[in-house]
């Protein structure tokens, strides 16, 4: 299904199922570009409340990063309750979590009423300890939780894992497969009138203060809509301001083989920075971590990392049978960004900023946004603004646009081979020729692609991924596949020719 990465995720099988491009100009009430989690969500959502709704796709539905997701559906936040209520308060955070557990409840009844199969299972989670974490660090932790509302139990045994692994107990959290979920919505949005159009990418957005935004295609095609939806993961409908609020990563999963059946089902975090997120699918069992800023290369090889580390907590793990990545926003002050777009325009609302946790952030977007559009006043509104100031988390957003700037350097690197022949197959590496810089791929035999290596967006040269062998930049998280074709943005155009 994935037509972006190299390397498929556990989910592939559970296509959703296809649709046509855009090839004509079209007006409908409200246009949904993105069409993952949050955009079919969003068109779901808005469907129901009787608006016509229009849902474009660049790829194809769920290829994105609700394709690279390992699904957990938690109300353990990215940031910890010690952290978060030091950084908002006690009643933003209570506000933070109620949000993510609405969501779980969201997708539960969604998938009671609309009879959608894909195998939503109630489980509990446990946030364990991990080597920088010490038992009275945990106790703190479940105290600020519950000086939130938040009641959790503290547990000594951690199911799963060695003894003398203490954790905090989150009940009534959930998984399930996100693919047969989003296959499930769109025969719904079918039965709502929603009109689906994959293969088809936005390169431009006329942001007017008319009351009609006009979305115009790679082919030329224009859609006029009353309201605009971005959904893209980070949004194609700003140059800046959100793109300094927010700072791209890559993370990484790797599912095993079991050897035997667990004594208990269950989600795991650890408390360690990259965290570790653990559950099964089926037979395996899936986990992630090893995040690293977007086309600055990790120091170990990731996939390595993870299988280390669960070789050595799970016993029972057998031969490695899928392992992939994907690519989370990660905002400086940890809350998501959902609202009305940044600038002059009153119809044009983002679902952006999601950290780990997409899947229910894009559940509660989609509700959020529907609220918004229809003028009705929600509870989220106003923490999730995407105008706020990064007032909160002001060290975080400083060190990481401190690093962006750092990126810049590689305009006056040299080349990293002296000649586009000694590229190993399959391959990428940047040359310079005099002032400017291209990067280039090495397909096999003499076949070379040779593209420009500055992103469209704001300048950042990038860089080779040789795990999904795409070029990635480092600035802003903008990503390209080895023909210079942009496949994540915020970059709206493709790799210029040399």
């Amino acid at each position: 299904m994935n037509t972006k990465d190299r390397l498929a995720s556990i989910w592939e099988g559970s296509n959703p199922p296809g649709f046509s491009p855009l090839e004509q100009n079209i007006t409908t009430q409200v246009c949904v570009v993105g069409g993952g989690i949050a955009g079919v969500s969003a068109a779901y959502q808005l469907a129901k409340r009787g608006f016509k709704v229009t849902l474009i796709e660049a790829f194809q539905l769920a290829s994105g990063q609700t394709d690279r997701t390992t699904a957990h559906l938690t109300t353990q936040l990215e940031e910890q309750f010690l952290e978060l209520v030091k950084m908002h308060g006690k009643e933003s955070t209570r506000l933070f979590h109620e949000a993510h557990r609405s969501a779980i409840q969201t997708i539960e009844t969604i998938c009671e009423t609309e009879n959608i199969s894909c195998d939503f299972k109630r489980l509990n989670g446990y946030l364990f300890r991990g080597e920088n974490f010490s038992e009275k660090n945990l106790l703190e932790e479940k105290k600020a939780a519950h000086e939130c509302g938040i009641e959790l139990d503290f547990v000594a045994e951690t199911p799963l894992l060695r003894e003398g692994i203490s954790s905090l107990k989150f009940e009534n959290q959930a998984q399930f497969n996100p693919i047969k979920y989003i296959s499930g919505l769109v025969r719904v949005l079918g039965d709502l009138g929603v009109s689906i159009f994959e293969g088809t990418h936005i390169r431009h957005l006329n942001n007017t203060q008319s009351d009609l935004t006009t979305l115009t295609t790679d082919n030329g095609f224009e859609i006029k809509a009353n309201y605009v939806v971005v959904a893209t993961d980070t949004p194609i409908s700003t140059r800046f301001s959100i793109h300094s609020k927010q700072f791209a990563y890559r993370t990484y999963a790797v599912a095993f083989q079991v050897s035997q059946s667990p004594m208990e089902e269950v989600l795991l975090w650890d408390t360690e920075d990259p965290y570790h997120y653990v559950r099964f699918v089926g037979d395996t069992l899936v986990v992630g971590g090893a995040d690293h800023r977007t086309g600055q290369s990790p120091e170990k090889d990731p996939f390595y990392e993870i299988e280390d580390w669960t070789r050595q907590n799970f016993s029972f793990v057998g031969d490695v049978c899928w392992k992939w990545s994907g690519q989370v926003f990660e905002p400086a002050d940890q809350l998501p960004y959902i609202g009305k777009n940044p600038g002059l325009e009153s119809n044009i609302f983002i679902i952006t900023g999601a950290s780990g946790v997409g899947m229910t952030t894009g559940t509660f977007g989609s509700l959020l946004i529907s609220d918004l559009i229809e003028g009705k006043e929600n509870p989220y509104a106003s923490l999730f603004d995407p105008n706020r100031a990064p007032m909160h988390g002001v060290g975080e957003y400083m060190m990481e646009n401190v690093n962006v700037a750092f990126q810049y350097k590689d305009w006056i690197t040299p080349s990293q081979v002296k000649r586009r022949e000694d590229i190993p197959e399959d391959s990428g590496s940047l040359l310079r020729d005099g002032l400017s810089k291209s990067c280039v791929y090495h397909a096999q035999g003499e076949n070379f692609e040779t593209k420009s290596a500055v992103c469209p967006h704001l300048g950042g040269i990038v860089h080779w991924n040789d795990i999904e062998k795409t070029w990635d930049c480092p600035c802003h998280g903008s990503r390209f596949n080895t023909e210079g074709k942009v496949i994540e943005g915020p970059s709206l155009s493709n790799l210029l020719e040399p």
